[in-house]
């Protein structure tokens, strides 16, 4: 798992950097990518559960399909406000 953390920590420190100079819509596809490839970890180390299995779907959808970046922000939104409800039922994260 350490090493697979390792690559996503580059993947989003080379994009911080890439970001100044990419047109303004690869912001939020680069950070849904981020977290699909977070979930990709979560799944492949046996730690997810159906909402990360869902999540991660959703974002290979947007990651692999037609560049759609409407569909892309909604996602986003719908994304965070399933997460926030998963949080809450899931109770306190220590």
């Amino acid at each position: 798992m350490r090493d697979d953390l390792f690559l996503l920590l580059g993947y989003l420190l080379t994009s911080a950097r890439g970001l100044t100079d990419e047109p303004e819509g690869y912001g939020p596809f680069r950070l849904l990518d981020a977290a699909g490839r977070l979930l990709e970890i979560i799944e492949e180390h046996g730690i997810g559960d159906d909402f990360t299995k869902r999540a991660l779907e959703q974002i290979d959808e947007v990651r692999f399909g037609p560049d759609d970046d409407e569909r892309l922000l909604e996602l986003a939104d719908q994304l965070s406000r399933k997460f926030a409800e998963y949080l809450k039922a899931k109770g306190p994260v220590a």
